[in-house]
């Protein structure tokens, strides 16, 4: 069966009616099932609480926190504080965090202070207030109360308003003050690291994210300018570009692998020589992250330089396949700009995925209650210090203050699933798009000088107005399928990182071995939707029959499969790995070098993957054009016949450039014969 039936010209647009409507129904369901986690994740959510933290009233340090400021109730006079220049978050009492009260701070304390003189002259020289908010509304209190008894008020006695004496000499990490080594007494330093380090994992990592993507964005920028000249220098110097993807790639995956080898051994020397109760756990997930990142770079190193010695020999046909490819990017430039739009499509969704993904980790509610803030309570509880006979004397003008505590729901966390399944199937979507319009426009550009079939003035525009007209259904499909694909191989690898223990060494190996088999499963259905876009762009068929279409012509064809497509699709991959790779060399070394991440693994992946994103989505133009024209002469041949006086659509260099690296006697065909001579081929005029 031919890919367009019994003649191979792509069907009019009359003809054709919309595919899986149902899928898309069930795409636009899910649509909106993401916007209203999005509306729910940015209403509540707030990513600064990552980064700064908050104080004990609700405000996030570093923030206006205007959305807090409209309430009636006035023992919350303290929530809605402007803390634009405060970032730092400072305990009252380090020695109990949990109790203890938390304010913002523009600095934290560069000395040990031991009395509240010195707090006041602190705040005189650095303007970084260490007492509560309203401290300055009751000055005349707190002189009335050290006047009582001047020396143990002064330093010994604990305000409300003011942190416990001594404050000690404190550095921000993760911007909450931590003593510096050898300040207050044994195991103070110890506790504090500890409260860093329970923090939650996914907060600590989102955190560095959120702090780092301003250069992750950088690097995005810096993939789509390689990819895009590489991509033109292989449009116009194909054999020489060839040459140089095999070399490039060999120089930077050992110079990637040597970069990671020494961030690995860097960080491993830091912690050897740190302290042990003042490691961030942080830093040591760091450290893992690295040796793992090192290990794969290296197999990946070996594996590549396996490829390019498989390639080499090929790289003669390898220049012909893009030259031919080359020839319909010529005929129609404006698809060099279509991984440009895809790129800025996918960068806003990526943007907004991250950004609403950082919203929903802090999506809690809050919960009040009670600060004992009076000065009569903290006196009577510290009755020893003041003597009976004492005459206070004190005023108390104020209201006693209420604390706010973000308390997370536990049924958030099942909307994560949603919103990583929704990362996957639309990030798939689009690409997917992209492979329909290409294909889409080339089909149309090989069969344009069929007789019978119209011409169209503007491929790509008429490419555009049939998939969202006719074929998002299709494409909704094709890229769930890779979406419930790819999540469980997600899933199982997560649960082989669980599976630590010795005992379970067997379990380990057989979740890697279906981890295996659903990587080969997924690259297997994202080469049949390529071909089943192709149909469907060209036929106007369903997705599955369009599959079904596809894989008969590809089964036709199957060895001419093997050493025509694998050798450009290998020789893309290549590329893809390089630019990828010098984009992680260019990466590494800026997020090591600054001070404020401390799990920069997180950020150097997510720039591995973006990048490669990038070029997949860059280099696909050749890809699919590469896939199409096969697939179109393969379709074209099986349908030709000498006898029937056809002539044959494909020109006689593309013809020669088939039957040349064809090893194939076709016995397996439903036609079983040779390819025939150049000379026996009634060719249209023209070249194609």
């Amino acid at each position: 069966m031919g890919l367009c039936g019994d003649t191979t010209s792509p069907m009019r647009e009359e003809e054709r009616r919309p595919t899986d409507v149902v899928w898309l129904i069930f795409f636009f369901l899910f649509l909106a099932l993401l916007i209203f986690i999005a509306a729910f994740a940015l209403v509540y959510g707030d990513p600064l609480r990552l980064v700064n933290g908050y104080d004990s009233f609700g405000n996030v340090c570093g923030s206006s926190n205007a959305d807090m400021a409209d309430h009636n109730d006035s023992r919350m006079s303290l929530s809605g504080y402007d803390t634009t220049d405060r970032r730092y978050v400072f305990f009252f009492d380090v020695q109990d965090l949990s109790g203890s009260t938390k304010v913002c701070v523009k600095e934290c304390p560069d000395q040990t202070l031991h009395t509240f003189q010195d707090i006041q002259d602190f705040y005189l020289r650095t303007g970084s207030q260490l007492c509560r908010y309203d401290y300055t509304k009751h000055e005349e209190d707190i002189n009335k109360m050290q006047s009582i008894n001047a020396r143990q008020a002064n330093e010994s006695l604990p305000s409300p308003e003011c942190p416990s004496l001594p404050v000690y000499h404190s550095d921000p990490v993760l911007n909450r003050c931590v003593p510096v080594e050898g300040e207050g007494p044994a195991g103070l330093v110890y506790n504090l690291y500890g409260y860093l380090n329970s923090l939650d994992i996914l907060e600590q990592v989102l955190a560095d994210l959120y702090a780092s993507w301003h250069l992750v964005l950088i690097f995005i920028f810096i993939t789509l300018g390689i990819s895009c000249v590489v991509m033109l220098l292989l449009h116009y110097m194909a054999g020489l570009v060839s040459y140089a993807i095999m070399i490039a790639v060999m120089i930077v995956s050992t110079a990637l692998t040597v970069l990671l080898w020494w961030s690995y051994i860097s960080v491993h020397l830091q912690l050897d020589n740190a302290p042990l109760d003042q490691i961030l756990e942080e830093t040591v997930r760091n450290e893992r992250a690295l040796l793992i990142y090192a290990i794969i770079a290296t197999i990946m190193t070996v594996a590549l330089l396996a490829l390019v010695l498989y390639v080499r020999p090929h790289i003669t046909m390898v220049a012909e396949l893009f030259k031919h490819a080359g020839a319909c990017l010529t005929r129609h430039p404006g698809l060099l700009l279509q991984p440009v739009i895809t790129f800025f499509v996918l960068l806003a969704f990526f943007l907004f995925w991250v950004w609403v993904l950082m919203s929903l980790a802090t999506a809690k509610h809050l919960r009040s209650s009670r600060l004992q803030t009076t000065l009569q309570e903290v006196i009577n509880n510290n009755s020893a210090i003041l003597s009976e006979g004492d005459d206070t004397n004190l005023t108390f003008m104020r209201t006693p203050q209420r604390i706010l505590e973000y308390v997370d729901p536990s049924w958030v966390r099942s909307m994560w699933w949603v919103w990583v399944l929704g990362l996957v199937w639309v990030a798939e979507f689009i690409l997917a798009c992209q492979q329909m319009i290409i294909a889409s426009a080339v089909s149309t550009y090989y069969f344009s000088r069929q007789e019978g079939r119209g011409k169209v003035r503007h491929p790509i525009w008429w490419s555009w107005r049939t998939l969202l007209l006719y074929h998002l259904g299709t494409v909704a499909k094709g890229s769930l399928l890779i979406t419930l694909c790819k999540l469980p191989r997600l899933l199982i690898q997560w649960i082989t990182k669980k599976c630590k223990d010795p005992e379970h060494s067997c379990a380990r190996c057989g979740l890697r071995l279906c981890c295996c088999c659903l990587w080969c499963f997924e690259h297997f259905l994202k080469y049949m939707n390529h071909n089943a876009y192709t149909v469907t762009a060209t036929r106007g068929t369903a997705f599955c029959e369009s599959a079904k279409i596809a894989w008969r012509v590809v089964l036709t064809n199957m060895l001419q499969v093997a050493t025509v497509n694998s050798i450009g699709d290998l020789t893309i991959f290549l590329a893809k790995i390089t630019v990828t790779a010098l984009v992680c060399c260019i990466a590494l070394p800026v997020l090591h070098a600054n001070p404020t991440l401390h799990l920069y693994a997180v950020p150097l992946i997510v720039t591995a993957v973006f990048a490669f994103f990038i070029t997949h989505c860059v280099f696909s133009v050749y890809e699919m054009a590469v896939d199409t024209l096969f697939l179109c002469f393969s379709d074209d041949y099986n349908t030709y016949d000498t006898t029937d006086g056809r002539e044959l659509v494909a020109d006689k260099e593309l013809y020669e450039f088939m039957v040349k690296h064809e090893d194939i006697d076709r016995k397996n065909s439903r036609k079983p014969r040779r390819r025939d001579p150049p000379e026996t081929i009634r060719f249209k005029e023209g070249a194609v």
